[in-house]
Order: structure tokens, then sequence, then C-alpha cells
């Protein structure tokens, strides 16, 4: 997986890669200090053995010296770096670490370091110790480890669905199925005769949405209480990043399709290891980014709210449309629709089922919808389940509804099989 000289070029060291082990000490904490210490030197190892030279930073960090690539072409040897970093990345989180009976997946950071004050190249691409940065934080927000087994049972749980989640993308038991957003004149037959008859349209788009492929008598794992898991593992990007390689893949193999795909505000960082090659792809088809709608989910905080505006955007020079997911609840934040000026937003389904029993809600749901207007030009209604949500919508001012009882979800054929970001490693 090393990236080797070019023969008969000119060579020189890369620069630095920072590989940090985020959960460190939460792995410390719930499997024992020698699991932690093994996961470090196993990560260690693999740089060594990928032809990178190693200097340890602390307990949870170290710097490798990358491959020698090619001094003469600044462009040339930037894509190379940042191809080595994204490598290294997906590879590190696509492989569980196993030590004795236990196992879980590690949360790794790949990135450039910065070649400053507190950190000096000596002869032979080793370097000297002092103050280490890197160009960008990318790590998690992950609260610290807790004391008490209610913590540890909780931290264990989750990882048992994280690994629930990678075996299904191993074995290929992880799909999607679409659900198309459409117009209420789609569905005028079918709402309230006070709704005036249109034309029928091509759906908005179809949401790509998760399913998993139970094995025996096991019960299947739902997608929010997995996205929840991840999230507080600080393992999620592992997972938006595989539904969006295979909703990318959908649209290059169906060119007349239109795709949203969920994003956690927590994947919002725009560093090399999970987006080098995401947007290399999308600046590379516009046919491909102007089908693509990013829905992004706010049901964690923003790790780094400038950092997130500046990713949005430029998705959205690509030509990607961006949607707000679930407005109503969770952490979303006026300010951050205001700054990345969405296509698209959808009001929380729980808001819309509420309206239909409670006055106060529906009142409460046709001011949300009021506002929610104000920010972007299509207001969608989430979790159309029966005849009275899609009334309630209705009234409220909404006129585009997604759910079952609105336009049912599509199996795709062929399937659209998710995948692990890369082969996975030998740790030893």
């Amino acid at each position: 997986m090393g990236t080797g000289p070019t023969a008969g070029a000119p060579l020189d060291y890369a620069e630095p890669v920072l590989v940090e082990l985020y959960n460190r000490d939460h792995l410390a904490a719930v499997y024992g200090e020698e699991f932690a210490v093994s996961a470090l030197r196993a990560l260690q190892r693999c740089a060594h053995a990928w032809g990178g030279s190693v200097s340890v930073v602390d307990d949870k960090r170290f710097l490798v010296a990358p491959p020698s690539v090619r001094a003469d072409d600044g462009r040339e040897r930037d894509r190379s770096e940042t191809s080595l970093v994204e490598r290294w990345q997906r590879a590190f989180s696509a492989t569980p670490f196993d030590f004795g009976p236990q196992r879980a997946l590690l949360a790794v950071g790949v990135s450039r370091a910065a070649l400053g004050a507190g950190l000096r190249q000596l002869d032979g691409g080793h370097f000297q110790l002092q103050e280490i940065e890197c160009r960008h934080s990318s790590a998690p927000l992950l609260l610290p480890p807790q004391c008490g087994w209610s913590w540890r049972l909780g931290y264990e749980l989750d990882m048992e669905a994280a690994l629930a989640f990678h075996e299904a993308l191993a074995q290929r038991r992880a799909h999607l199925v679409f659900q198309p957003i459409v117009s209420s004149s789609q569905l005028a037959s079918r709402l309230s005769p006070a709704i005036t008859l249109g034309t029928t349209a091509a759906p908005l788009y179809q949401e790509a949405l998760l399913r998993m492929v139970a094995v025996g008598d096991e019960v299947p794992l739902s997608t929010s209480r997995l996205v929840a898991a991840l999230e507080r593992l600080g393992l999620v990007r592992l997972f938006d990043q595989a539904v969006l390689s295979a909703v990318i893949l959908a649209l290059e193999s169906q060119p007349d399709l239109n795709l949203g795909c969920n994003l956690s505000s927590l994947s919002l960082v725009p560093d090399e290891g999970w987006w080098g090659s995401v947007l290399d792809r999308l600046r590379a088809r516009p046919s491909i980014a102007s089908r693509l709608t990013f829905e992004i989910t706010e049901t964690a905080p923003l790790r780094d709210f400038d950092r997130a505006v500046a990713l949005v955007r430029r998705l959205k020079a690509l030509g990607c449309r961006i949607a707000i997911d679930d407005l109503g609840v969770g952490h979303t934040r006026l300010d951050f629709v205001r700054a990345i000026r969405p296509s698209v937003i959808k009001i929380s389904a729980d808001l819309v089922h509420d309206a239909v029993v409670n006055r106060v809600a529906a009142e409460q749901l046709e001011r949300l919808a009021a506002m929610a207007a104000a920010f972007a030009p299509v207001v969608v209604a989430e979790g159309i389940g029966t005849r009275r949500q899609m009334d309630a919508a209705w009234e409220a001012g909404i006129h585009w509804l997604q759910g079952e009882a609105a336009a049912p979800h599509i199996l795709p054929s062929p399937p659209v099989a998710l995948r692990l970001p890369c082969e996975q490693i030998s740790w030893d």
C-alpha cells in the first residue's frame, strides 16, 4: 500500500504524516490498557511495513516520514501525499482490531503534519519532536471515558453495533433502498378534496436509505440506533462514506437517477483522509454532482462551524444540492442554515405526526414551515404514513412529501450494495 519512488526521478521525503488513535483512552477504559497499547503498536507496525519511518509522539500519536516521492513536481507530490493519507485513513478505519478475545474498531485520524518551529526535519527523514500540529484538526467529538459500569456497558453495546455494521459491509448484507420525495400534485387523488389537481411531475429526488439483512434469528439493527452509536464512538465517517460511495456508483450507472445521501454533521470536516477522492470524483463528473443531494443531519453538534460551512460551499460549487434534514429536532443551527443556503429543508416526521392529534402542534408546524420556506425554496414533510398526515402537511403549507403513504420505498435493480472503503489489512 505504500507509495514508492519513481525510477530516475529526484527523491525527497514527503511531508510527515501524523497518525492519532482518537479512542485510545476509551479502549483502555473498556478493554484494558494492554488492548490500547497493542492497538497503537499495530498501527505503527503497519505504517512501518508500508515504507514509513515511525517516530512516537505520545501514548496515542506518532509521526511517519512516508516513502519518498518526486520532488520536481509540486502538484504531483501533493496529489501523491493526499492519496497516501486517504489510503492509510481508510485502511486503518476498515479493519477491526483483535486482541485476545476482544475486538473493536479504531477511531483513527491520518493527516499531514505542519512543519513549523515545533517540528524539525533531521537528516534521513526523521523528525525532532517538540510540539506537533496537524494542518487542520479533524478529531471527532468524543466525550471522555466515564467511571462506572453503566458507561462501560453502553460503550460495549455501541461497539457491538459498529462491529455488526462492519460485518454486514464485509458480507455484502448492507444495501440501499430509494424513497421518492413527491409533490402533493402527484398525490391529488389520495389527499383532501380541497387540493387543486396538478400535473404529474417527476420526484424531487429519491433518498437513499440503508437496509441490513439479518442473519438467522438476529434482530435487524435500526439505522437510527446505528448512526447514534457510531457518532458516540467517533466512527460515523466510515458509515457516511460507505453510503456515499454506493450512491455515487448508482448515479454513475443510472444517468436518469437523482439521489439524496444522508451526511452526519460530524462528517462535515474537509480532511483529506475521507473527502479527497470524493471531491475529485465529483469535480471530474459534474453530471454526477448535479444529481446528488447531501442531506445534512445534525443529530450531533457541528465539530467546526467555519470548516463545515466551507466544505458545504465546496460541494455546492461542484453542483451538488444541499438539504437540511429533520428540522425541528436535534442540533440544527439557524446560523448554519443561513450560511449554507440549502435548496431543501425537510421537517421532522415527529412534528408532522404531532400535528395530526394536537391543534397547538399543527399551528407550530405551520409556523415552522413558513420559517423554513424563508431559508429554502423547497420544504418537505417527512414520515408521511397516513392520509391524515398528508392533510396535516398540506394544511401547514407543505407541498413536498416523503413517506410510505406518499411514495413507498423502491428496491433498485440491480441492488445497490454497500462495501468497505478498502480491503481489510493484517495487523501482524
